[in-house]
Parts: structure tokens; C-alpha cells; sequence
């Protein structure tokens, strides 16, 4: 019989504790102990060792017979390498009834989005390959343009033929009557909306715009969806200075109606949020830090019995242990800008993702859907050059957090003035390093800590 060859596929490592983290390029990885990872790095494992097989087993070490199953993993996890646009956001009015302190599109002009447009948004979103798609409706607050919203959802439901098509608003509730509600789930519409916390961070945090304070009117509205059609919203929080003393509040918020997740979202510096950075804003060490106190009280609550997620660690653990693709544009590698997210502004100028359209800028402009083809916007060189920016192969190459980690080059280049990044300057590569490497230390604190974190991505 013909002697196997084996080999060690080529890893980053880094230092998780008293553990080294090593991880390959295809996504696998293990926590080593120092002397484990001295034998590791020796190139000299000896087969019969236990702790060859346990490499082999989590595909560190690999032979002819193994590689396809490393393959098929590293599809799952990478899926959005092999799909076509998926999430299409359609920004039907740039006009609201906020004044969110850290609005990122608030500096834009008053507009709506026209029938013309709507009809175009629809052609691009069937003409896409992906079997499976979404249409967001964005602002703005976009129930302020009710009758293209409406032509939009009885549309897309109408002409649907083979797609697993999903529906989505992203609204502040405060316009929505029983009647729009009603027609929104007759169409399995999902409704997401923005509570930063307690009343008191929600109404420092997005008040209406003549000053009013804006807790009890959304609470309101959460509570009669609930109690008149039987239906929970789906809430995000941003979070501000004004949060960063209160992650065990903002968390208990959550608990009280009844959500199961919390999205912990920074602060980006975009559009209004610029002028009122002072005010709102903070670094990424300050981030971090309330990132972990809050993470430790929903470990905390978990071993109580309580069952509530964050949306970021759920995402890297989807990747991490559930070997999928989460679908998290900015944790893609390169990220998924265009490919995967495509944003139409009311006059039909197309953008490659949300935060992309709230700057502005031509350099990221895609094309107007009105004169041009989907297929002709999706080899355009700017985005080319977006995507390129956004490769962390070359900007954090030896880091043992590469198999999962992204970055979005616009945040980026919003804060750096340039589309090639600093990363080890950038804002938001601090903050995905710091999740990162607590969700690794916390695995390797305890296995109770693995078991929560297995139940997150069942």
C-alpha cells in the first residue's frame, strides 16, 4: 500500500491568554498550549502522537484524502464568494420626522423615490442570479413615501416566480397606522426599528425633530403591533457616548421586549454624526470596553437560563464554529459591497452598500439604474477598486483572525481620507480585533462558555 503524505497547511498564530491561537487560510483552527505549539511549529509532529491526530481532526494538518472536506468547509463559510447580490436596499425618501444626533444621512437633500425608480429597483433585483434575495426599504424614514413603498411590496410579491424573496422595512414606527401595519404582514413584511436603550438614552439619542422625545411613541407602537397582530419588531440599537455607561441597562431594555439579540453597533462618523461627534463619539478603546462588560452580563445571563445573543459574536461564531456564511457584508473578505449589497437612491443612482450612498461621493457611484445595466455596474472599475481596498490579505496578512475577518472600506475611508487603509489606525479593524479575541479567550476560559456559544449558532 502506497505510504501517506500528510502536511501541515500554512497558519497565523496568535496569543489568546496562556494559549496560542493558529488558524489556516481555509478556516481551520485550534487553541494550543505553549507546548503543543512548540511541536506545532517544529514541523517535526510525530504520527503517532495524539495530538497529530487532533491537528489532522481540525484540519491543521491535511493529506490527499481530507482536502475535499476542507474544501466543502471553506465554501460553506465563504458562500458569499460564489453568490451574486443579494441585499437590495431601496432608499424611497431621504426625507424624516428625526432628528437623530447620529443620523448618517441626515445631510442629504429632501427626495423621493418615483415609480420610474421603483419599477427599475424590482427588474434589477429578478435579473440577479441569486435564487435568494431581500429588498430592504430604507430612509430616511421611508413610510414618509407610503404609495412607492406599497407599489413596491404588492410588485415584488406580484411578479416573484422562483426566488426565496424577503421583504423588509427599516422604520422609526412613529408613522405607522394600524392600516399600514395590517398591509405590511398581510405581505410578510418584516418590520426592523432603531430603541438605543432606556428612555432616557433613546430621547437624548433620536429625538423628533421639533425636540419631542420619541421612547414612549416607538415603545408604543412595539407594544400594539404585539398585542393587535400577534408580531414582535426587530430592534438595533446604535451606541453612543451616551450609552457606554449603561451596557447592563441597554441589555435588560432588550430582555423587557422580548428580544432575543442585540446588535451592539458603533457609532460611524458619517453625515450629521460628523458635526455632533463630540458629543456622541468615543474611541475604540472605550468601545471595547463597554463591548466586554456588556458581552460578560450576557454570558452571565445565558448561565441563568436566559437565552440572548449579539448579533456581531453570533456572526463571527456562525463563521468560526458553525462553518456557514452569516451573510455579514463587512465581515466578508473582500467585503460585500456590490457583490453582495447593492443600494438605489431615490433619482436612481446606485451605490455598492448602505454606508457608501450616505456618503455620497462619486468616486463610489456605481451609475444611475435608469440609463444602465446591473451587469454593466458589477465590473465597474471603482467598485474594482473598492473591493481591492477591502482585502485583508494584504492589510492584516498575518493575523490568526483572517479566515473570518473583514472590513468596510468606506468607514475607512471616511475616517482616513484615502482608499488605501492604515489598518492598524483604523477604528473599525480595532473594534473586529478586540471581538474577535474575546470570543477566543472566552473559549478558551471554559467550556460552559463553548456549549452557550454552540447554542448561538444551532
Amino acid at each position: 500500500m502506497k505510504k501517506k503524505e500528510f502536511a501541515v497547511i500554512p497558519f497565523n498564530s496568535d496569543r489568546i491568554k496562556d494559549k496560542y491561537l493558529v488558524s489556516n487560510l481555509l478556516g481551520k483552527w485550534d487553541l494550543l498550549d505553549k507546548q503543543e505549539f512548540g511541536q506545532l511549529n517544529s514541523l517535526k509532529l510525530n504520527k503517532d502522537n495524539p495530538l497529530f491526530k487532533r491537528l489532522y481532526d481540525k484540519g491543521i494538518v491535511a493529506d490527499e484524502s481530507s482536502f475535499k472536506g476542507l474544501i466543502d468547509d471553506f465554501k460553506r463559510t465563504n458562500a458569499n464568494l460564489f453568490w451574486d447580490t443579494s441585499l437590495h436596499i431601496a432608499v424611497l425618501t431621504t426625507r424624516c420626522n428625526l432628528g437623530c444626533k447620529y443620523c448618517q444621512t441626515g445631510s442629504l437633500k429632501p427626495e423621493d423615490m418615483s415609480y420610474e425608480v421603483a419599477n427599475r429597483v424590482l427588474k434589477y433585483m429578478f435579473d440577479t442570479r441569486n435564487p435568494a434575495v431581500t429588498l430592504e426599504f430604507q430612509g430616511g424614514e421611508p413610510v414618509l413615501n407610503w404609495d412607492v413603498l406599497a407599489f413596491l411590496v404588492k410588485h415584488a410579491r406580484k411578479f416573484n416566480v422562483n426566488k426565496d424573496l424577503k421583504l423588509a422595512l427599516v422604520s422609526n414606527l412613529t408613522l405607522l397606522d394600524e392600516d399600514k401595519i395590517k398591509f405590511l404582514y398581510d405581505h410578510d413584511v418584516a418590520i426592523c426599528s432603531s430603541l438605543d436603550g432606556p428612555e432616557f438614552i433613546q430621547d437624548k439619542n433620536r429625538p423628533f425633530k421639533n425636540g419631542k422625545k420619541t421612547y414612549k411613541v416607538v415603545t408604543g407602537k412595539i407594544r400594539k403591533i404585539k398585542k393587535k397582530f400577534g408580531r414582535k419588531i426587530d430592534l438595533l440599537p446604535t451606541i453612543t457616548k451616551e450609552s457606554l455607561n449603561f451596557p447592563k441597562k441597554i441589555i435588560d431594555e432588550y430582555i423587557k421586549w422580548e428580544q432575543s439579540e442585540i446588535a451592539l453597533r458603533p457609532v460611524n462618523r458619517l453625515g450629521v454624526a460628523c458635526s455632533n461627534w463630540l458629543n456622541i463619539g468615543y474611541s475604540p478603546q472605550q468601545f471595547n470596553s463597554f463591548y466586554k462588560k456588556a458581552m460578560d452580563y450576557i454570558l452571565e445571563l445565558n448561565k441563568k437560563g436566559v437565552y440572548f445573543k449579539e448579533r456581531i459574536a453570533r456572526v463571527i461564531l456562525e463563521k468560526v464554529l458553525g462553518k456557514r456564511d452569516p451573510a455579514y457584508v463587512e465581515l466578508m473578505n473582500p467585503c460585500g459591497a456590490g457583490r453582495n449589497t447593492i443600494s438605489y437612491m431615490p433619482n436612481g443612482d446606485c451605490y455598492p452598500c448602505d454606508e457608501a450612498r450616505m456618503i455620497g461621493e462619486d468616486m463610489f457611484r456605481l451609475g444611475n439604474i435608469l440609463n444602465q445595466e446591473y451587469s454593466d455596474m458589477m465590473k465597474k472599475d471603482n467598485l474594482m477598486h473598492l473591493l481591492q481596498s477591502s482585502l485583508m490579505n494584504l492589510w492584516d496578512y498575518n493575523s490568526a483572525f483572517l479566515p473570518w475577518m473583514g472590513t468596510c472600506p468606506v468607514v475607512n475611508y471616511a475616517m482616513q481620507k484615502n482608499i488605501v487603509p492604515k489598518i492598524a489606525c483604523s477604528t473599525i479593524h480595532k473594534i473586529y480585533k478586540f471581538q474577535f479575541n474575546y470570543i477566543f479567550e472566552k473559549i478558551s476560559e471554559s467550556k460552559e462558555n463553548l456549549e452557550i456559544f454552540k447554542s448561538w449558532v444551532r
